[in-house]
């Protein structure tokens, strides 16, 4: 039968409808036993995460906890943090002449190592298991029966999983949620018939059972545990899954087990976990031990407190929680490629880096990117590491800790742009609490600052125990600029939310702290003698040599100094720092230099040294860190306006290629260089890493991985794709040096004709305000709403009014 005129303009308009609102994910076959990192889809409340698993009708949730490390103080009763016994700083006058004579050096006399650094662990598995049932989705059960219609799905709008399916002539289905208002997981089973028996279990087979005692009782089954048993005792651990509504089971060999009735239908329970960190103990005062009360007794009642109230009522205080955060921007593009009734992992594995992009499922992932952070950051949680919230083993991949050049920075592009800057507070307690305590030791006993002063560093591998030293490779360890680049994030937070009791308390103080320690890290440039002030004894985040005037640094110091100033006088700063600050403002070296082939350098040294060489593909933008993420370059420098500085970038980028590399096939590379591009306005380039991306590092569940679609999984580059896609949609740069009012708003500097025409909601600039915003089939800007005091332009600078 044909098709008439009036139907297929139907269909047309059906690809082009926005589906945010019923955006997921979702798959008609159970995340694998053997692979859960890579099919099951997680979420979480922030302190706690979860990755559902399993065949249809013997689902097991993968329990993390955010605390639960080994190492530390927990592991031996002298932990240093790294840091030596004694100073090492007198070293550094003869590390720096040395530099300066000959181009390049070390800083073996400042190494540290990582002794007792520990690893982020998985805390157990709360399996339920329905009677006769636990093969593989739409398989046999080791019965005649067969299961139908499997099918799970994480909805993006409210947080929750959804698994359902048929058998013996019955609809089962579960719902899987965590609640941040009651600090719990929720776990509810239903059926259209009475349930059968469900056996629910709570274990860590990983763990020695020496460490762990499970328990049960008429409806609860607990896990305690310890990391060692000492001296020192290790890290406490409890974990409980407790029936609520008044159900009660019987205890089979540490298992509850809830027998049949002919009027039960459902069946939920709530999943409570705590440990004794606590990262305000990480003080002097203290004793720098981390260590808190027993979490038995506060782990129990917070699941007591859950399991009293209905399992509706603690759905609804859930999901109002997370989808007024989830709500709070909406990215509307056209269903262009039909996917939005594709299954993820369908739509993922058709897609490819050669083709015209998929713009509902590049939505989707943005989509999924907020949800990750929604689920592994809020407050009173630490911040989400390189696992996110998710982890599998008791040793992860680099230990699941924080690297801080580029993918703790990264974990936290583009929150505060689309609302979530309520949940990056996480990220500040834990400088405050766990790095600046060490970190001011650090800074006293390696770079020689004075007692009494503020000032304090990181380097870039750190735990949850204030591991503020380097370990013993300069190439990776000698990286005092961690501090420097999380300060951007500080300064985010001010010129989004501009929230003044925040800044005097927790902000300032931060900032202050850093600039303060680069005030006293800058000498002259003893190897040019041009009296510009420079870092001696650097080195690029793990590439090239150890040597003076890495522009990586540079960059980010001067982004520091600028910002400081700018918030000084909103911080009610005294004292003499600002003065100090823009002196070496003054004198600083801009960390913008061109090498013979048209690139911008990564040092400062002559190319003839070899460090800056053609088709340097090494995974790391580092001597773009002032283009994007940051601004030194962009802005302070005019670069954005400045057609030699723009070539230079794009040259740096085309050197760097497509971030594939013998040395890695990460994805965040492709989205930092895709990032990159967008700020140059160079949309073809910006969507095309953006695809790569995509195309080589994201697997099934959506989430990415290292080294192509292969483990280990790195969650960086899940919030790194915001910063790509944001970065095509807006250009928001903070005000010039001097200046009052932040520079013109750029609406839609590089987007795709893939996403046009499309719209957006809710995106905040600096300096306050919302605004929403529409383009056309061009991808050109033609409509703007919202409250807005900034000048508003479009990518080719013609002027937009905001109605």
């Amino acid at each position: 039968m044909g098709v008439f005129p009036y139907q297929l303009i139907l269909v047309f308009l059906l690809l082009l409808i926005d589906l945010s609102e019923s955006r997921r994910l979702w798959s008609k076959s159970p995340a694998s036993v053997s692979d859960v990192i890579r099919t099951a889809y997680p979420i979480g409340n922030g302190r706690l995460g979860l990755m559902p698993f399993g065949p249809a009708g013997s689902e097991t949730l993968n329990l993390n906890i955010d605390s639960l490390w080994s190492g530390g103080p927990f592991q031996i009763d002298n932990y240093t943090g790294g840091n030596p016994s004694e100073p090492v700083y007198q070293a550094l006058p003869g590390i720096r002449d040395w530099i300066f004579q000959n181009g390049t050096g070390n800083v073996s006399q400042l190494l540290g190592n990582g002794d007792y650094y520990g690893s982020y662990r998985v805390a157990g598995n709360v399996s339920v298991q329905i009677a006769g049932m636990g093969g593989t989705g739409n398989g046999t059960y080791g019965t005649s029966e067969t299961s139908k219609g499997y099918e799970r799905s994480l909805d993006l709008t409210t947080g929750v999983h959804t698994t359902s399916f048929s058998q013996n002539g019955a609809k089962f289905q579960s719902n899987i949620y965590c609640s941040y208002p009651d600090q719990v997981c929720v776990y509810a089973l239903s059926s259209t018939q009475a349930l059968p028996e469900v056996t629910i279990r709570l274990d860590n087979e990983l763990v020695d059972d020496s460490l762990q005692t499970i328990s049960c009782k008429g409806n609860e089954v607990r896990m305690t545990g310890v990391t060692q048993l000492g001296p020192p005792e290790g890290m406490r651990y409890e974990a409980v899954a407790q029936l609520i509504g008044g159900i009660h089971g019987q205890c089979k060999s540490n298992a509850l087990v809830i027998p049949s009735t002919y009027s039960r239908k459902t069946l939920a329970l709530v999943v409570a976990a705590g440990t004794n960190y606590d990262q305000k103990a990480g003080n002097a005062a203290a004793g720098y031990s981390f260590k808190g009360t027993d979490p038995s007794v506060a782990v129990l009642a917070t699941s007591s407190r859950a399991a009293n109230k209905s399992e509706p009522a603690l759905r609804k205080a859930a999901v109002d929680d997370y989808s007024a955060l989830s709500g709070s921007f909406t990215l509307t593009v056209p269903n262009n490629s039909g996917s939005a009734n594709l299954t993820t992992a369908d739509a993922l594995s058709r897609y490819s880096v050669s083709g015209a992009g998929d713009a509902y499922l590049e939505a989707t992932l943005f989509d999924y990117g907020r949800h990750l952070f929604i689920s592994s950051s809020r407050p009173g949680s630490l911040p989400p590491n390189l696992q996110g919230r998710w982890a599998t083993g008791l040793e992860n991949a680099w230990s699941g800790d924080y690297h801080a050049n580029i993918n703790l920075q990264m974990n936290h592009w583009g929150m505060a742009q689309t609302g979530l800057a309520p949940l990056m507070t996480p990220v500040f307690d834990y400088m405050q609490n766990t790095w600046v305590p060490r970190g001011q030791e650090t800074a006293r006993l390696l770079y020689g600052a004075g007692n009494g002063s503020t000032a304090w560093v990181v380097h870039d591998e750190i735990n949850i125990f204030g591991h503020t030293a380097m370990k013993n490779d300069a190439q990776w360890a000698n990286y005092p600029a961690a501090a420097a680049w999380m300060m951007q994030h500080v300064y985010d937070y001010w010129s989004y939310e501009g929230n003044q009791t925040w800044l005097l308390d927790q902000g300032w103080p931060l900032m202050a702290g850093v600039a303060e320690f680069w005030l006293g890290m800058l000498v002259e440039d003893r190897f040019f003698n041009d009296s510009r002030l420079v870092t001696a004894g650097c080195n690029s985040p793990e590439h090239g040599p150890t040597t003076f005037g890495c522009v990586h640094d540079l960059q980010l110091i001067r982004q520091i100094f600028e910002t400081a100033v700018e918030t000084a006088d909103s911080a009610g700063a005294g004292g003499d720092l600002v003065p100090r600050v823009q002196d070496a403002l003054g004198r600083l070296d801009p960390g913008v230099h061109i090498s013979g082939f048209g690139t911008l350098k990564e040092w400062k040294l002559p190319d003839s040294f070899g460090y800056d060489f053609p088709n340097d593909t090494h995974r790391h933008l580092s001597h773009l860190v002032g283009w994007y993420p940051g601004w030194s370059v962009a802005g302070y420098l005019d670069g954005l306006n400045n057609q030699t500085i723009k070539d230079a970038v794009a040259e740096s980028l085309i050197n760097r290629g497509l971030g594939n590399g013998p040395d890695a096939n990460a994805g965040w590379e492709k989205v930092w260089r895709g990032a990159c591009w967008a700020r140059l306005g160079n949309e073809e380039k910006a969507y095309q890493e953006l695809r790569y991306a995509l195309d080589e590092n994201f697997v099934d569940n959506g989430l990415s991985m290292y080294s192509g679609t292969n483990p280990p999984f790195q969650i960086d580059a899940n919030f790194g794709i915001l910063g790509n896609m944001l970065s095509m949609l807006v250009t928001d740069l903070p005000p010039s040096p001097g200046s009052t009012a932040p520079p013109a708003l750029v609406l839609g500097p590089a987007i795709p004709k893939a996403w046009s025409p499309g719209s957006l909601k809710g995106l905040k600039i600096r300096g306050g305000g919302t605004l929403d915003f529409s383009w056309d089939g061009n991808g050109k800007v033609t409509s703007v709403g919202g409250g807005s005091r900034r000048k508003l332009v479009d990518r080719e600078g013609s002027l937009l009014s905001a109605s």
